[in-house]
């Protein structure tokens, strides 16, 4: 399941919570429900309840990180195309794919000669195809980069240095989706503490958690 599908989900899910257990409260409670949702925290604070004050300064401080990793990433992307164009003589003027960056973390140039990516797919065009020439050529001709496409990298440490740039990003890509996983799971987590402190349901407990790949895991526990 895709970050959309997750997100659509957890929403749906929380849309049928509220509507089972509103059903029969005071509007006051779907009130500081809604402005939890729209601001974690306010709706506790609304209801006379400090917890809110923590829901606040979490949204805070996740909104503060994921932006901040945002420009590291943006950052990091711009140094390692101004890096790839020093050193590996990319042509400036065209708008290279993801795909073409990735490969230079692993080829040392796009050439047909050792080493070179180019060289690498006539490699699988004669494996693929080992008695029939016209399909390699046609496979060759539909993988390999042009001439416009070309890079070549002056030595093995400064493509190095650019696979190090590149993992940053793809790092820094990591955490953003993980804290906007965390944002989601915060509001969601306030609007349910909000129902709590707005309602006779004072047993209601949620839980947030992350997991191994860093998705948030919600919980509700109920005691009776």
């Amino acid at each position: 399941m895709n970050i959309v599908s997750k997100r659509k989900s957890i929403l749906i899910l929380l849309l049928l919570f509220i509507t089972i257990l509103l059903s029969a409260e005071d509007v006051n409670i779907r009130k500081n429900m809604f402005r939890s949702v729209l601001v974690p925290g306010w709706g506790e604070l609304s209801a006379g309840n400090k917890s809110g004050y923590i829901f606040l300064a979490s949204e805070i401080l996740l909104l503060s990180s994921r932006f901040y990793f945002v420009e590291e990433a943006d950052l990091k992307a711009k140094a390692s195309y101004n890096f790839a164009v020093k050193y590996a003589h990319i042509d400036p003027d065209l708008d290279l794919a993801d795909e073409q960056y990735y490969h230079m973390t692993r080829y040392l140039s796009s050439d047909f000669e050792t080493g070179g990516y180019n060289a690498n797919i006539v490699e699988i065009a004669k494996a693929l195809y080992p008695d029939d020439l016209q399909a390699q050529t046609q496979y060759i001709e539909e993988n390999a980069y042009s001439d416009d496409e070309y890079w070549g990298w002056d030595d093995k440490f400064k493509q190095k240095d650019y696979s190090i740039l590149r993992k940053r990003i793809t790092q820094y890509g990591d955490y953003v989706k993980a804290i906007t996983g965390a944002v989601i799971a915060n509001h969601i987590f306030s609007a349910l503490n909000a129902f709590r402190a707005s309602s006779r349901l004072k047993n209601l407990n949620a839980h947030v958690l992350l997991d191994s790949n860093m998705n948030p895991v919600f919980t509700l526990q109920y005691k009776f």
